[in-house]
């Protein structure tokens, strides 16, 4: 497993990259979230078809915000050096910090070799009845 240090280098470049991949037409998510919690932070649920041997446990998600809007790229990792790369829902549970005026964000997830995977725009939910139970299953 490589060094934090590399795999924060390698996050950043990965997110750099992911700009001119993201202009291609990327599948959304099977289910995506994003409920605040306060002023300045919400959490950021999302189901998406992945590989069995992936997870973004452990990382943190990259927020990039700009006015009423924002980025965000999620990381994932490797759980296996050798995989039978059997597609399955995987499952992101994230806090991420947010300003009081963000309103929508452009999620991206990143797979284990930092390619794009899947992309989505999403409102930003007050927390309470605009969001959903499935929640709760995370």
């Amino acid at each position: 497993m490589p060094s934090p240090t590399i795999r924060i280098a390698a996050f950043a470049l990965g997110a750099l990259a992911a700009g001119s991949a993201l202009a291609q037409e990327l599948p959304g998510f099977s289910f995506i979230e994003v409920c605040r919690i306060d002023d300045t932070s919400a959490a950021l649920r999302i189901v998406y078809q992945g590989g069995s041997c992936e997870t973004s446990d452990g990382l943190e998600p990259r927020v990039d915000l700009d006015g009423t809007g924002g980025l965000v790229f999620v990381a994932t990792q490797a759980t296996a050096e050798v995989c039978a790369m059997q597609m399955i829902p995987n499952y992101v549970n994230k806090t991420i910090g947010l300003a009081p005026d963000t309103a929508e964000l452009d999620v991206t997830v990143l797979g284990v070799t930092f390619e794009p995977q899947g992309r989505q725009i999403v409102p930003v939910l007050k927390d309470g009845a605009e969001c959903s139970a499935a929640g709760e299953s995370f």
